[in-house]
């Protein structure tokens, strides 16, 4: 194989990270055990830190076995046509970040001398990461063949592979092209009506080398209200089963501006089963199907409103306008939902079926949900103070719909 085929970067650094080279060698957690800075980290011996340098030699090794067998099948599903090795003239592999359980590359490789493609190389070599990694690609792949519309990436292969730092685990998929992970970040509000200048919340995009872009919160509100109907979308109607666990402080979910409208798409999928315990050995499901959809959407308007500040910082709640943007989404993919089971309009079926409660009855059944899906610790705090504002909001929004 020749060397000079692969050529290694971190992003944000300008320069390829050579072999042998300080980047090549520092850990792939990001700190450089020759001046370290933070003793409370605990790494083990340096024999067995994982360097970013062994990360990109594992990744090479994956990308060649059986004579890139798994990336010739992604280049030929681009290209929709076969591959040949000997036209593939270099593979640029970039390490983007650093997720709680995967380190995900980007890799662009140059074919046929006059065309390239991008795609994402998810990696794990901690132990968590290493248990998820395989079953987060038989799910993406699962679900992109059981439904039509695809807010998911082609997943092309995935395997382990041994090194002398132990086992590290991949898996290849499609690189989104121009989309960007988004949080909500404070900037200083001068137009505060008080003496006291204030901050206030806004939601940025992020670009990967660090600059950002504010959106406005009418384009940010279409945003959330897109990611409620995608994870609506793939939830299952008469299984239960949906996509859980989600956080927007992961970057679960990317976005690209265009044509003045906002894309999203789904990039993880770490599970999806039933959150609720509804008719367990039970043989008729059907009368479960609602009390189990409201749970599913009560938790939904709850997630939806938690962030981390860029991403990585202190937890925070979203403006209770991304309540509304919430429930928008909800029923907008109830609607499409009613072509595909015959249960009559389920827009019209569901909103019938909230206004039975009581607004008493809806806190209670959601104390309930955040019950049986537990909230990071550093959530609880959040959720005791907006818990009453969110219910009497999304019980308002129902009484006016």
């Amino acid at each position: 194989m020749n060397s000079s085929l692969f050529c290694f970067f971190i992003s944000g650094e300008e320069n390829q990270v050579l072999p042998g080279s300080r980047l090549w060698k520092l850990p792939l957690a990001g700190v450089d055990t020759e001046f370290p800075t933070d003793t409370s980290l605990n790494y083990p011996p340096s024999n067995t830190i994982v360097t970013t340098g062994d990360y990109f030699s594992a990744a090479r090794q994956f990308l060649v076995k059986n004579d890139f067998t798994l990336l010739k099948s992604g280049l030929e599903t681009v290209c929709k046509g076969p591959v040949r090795t000997n036209q593939i003239s270099k593979i640029e592999i970039f390490l983007e970040k650093h997720g709680a359980l995967y380190h995900p590359l980007k890799i662009q490789v140059s074919y046929n001398k006059i065309c390239s493609c991008s795609f994402v190389l998810n990696g794990a070599v901690s132990k968590q990461g290493l248990s998820l990694i395989n079953d987060e690609y038989n799910l993406i792949s699962g679900l992109n063949k059981a439904y039509l519309n695809r807010y998911l990436p082609q997943v092309f292969g995935s395997r382990y592979i041994k090194t002398d730092k132990g086992k590290m685990g991949f898996f290849l998929g499609e690189w989104f092209d121009g989309y960007k992970e988004f949080h909500v970040t404070k900037v200083l509000d001068t137009k505060a009506q008080d003496t006291k200048a204030h901050d206030k919340g806004q939601i940025v995009l992020w670009d990967s080398d660090g600059s950002c872009q504010y959106i406005s919160e009418t384009d940010a509100l279409e945003i959330y209200q897109e990611i409620s109907r995608i994870l609506t979308y793939y939830y299952n109607l008469e299984t239960f089963e949906q996509i859980s666990p989600w956080h927007h402080a992961a970057g679960d979910f990317i976005v690209k501006q265009k044509n003045s409208r906002f894309h999203v798409r789904l990039i993880t999928v770490r599970g999806y089963t039933p959150i609720t315990e509804f008719c367990e050995g039970e043989p008729d499901k059907k009368v479960h199907i609602l009390p189990s959809l409201l749970f599913f959407f009560l938790n939904l308007t709850f997630r939806m409103r938690f962030d981390r500040l860029n991403g990585t910082g202190k937890p925070v709640m979203l403006e209770k306008s991304v309540i509304k943007a919430a429930v928008d989404g909800f029923l907008y993919a109830l609607e499409e939902k009613s072509a595909i089971y015959q249960y009559g309009n389920l827009r019209s079926v569901f909103i019938e079926f909230f206004g039975q409660f009581t607004l008493k009855q809806i806190m209670g059944m959601m104390e309930n949900v955040l019950e049986s899906y537990p909230p990071y610790p550093s959530e609880i705090v959040l959720i005791e103070e907006k818990f009453d504002s969110h219910c009497r909001n999304l019980y308002s929004i129902f009484r006016n719909i």
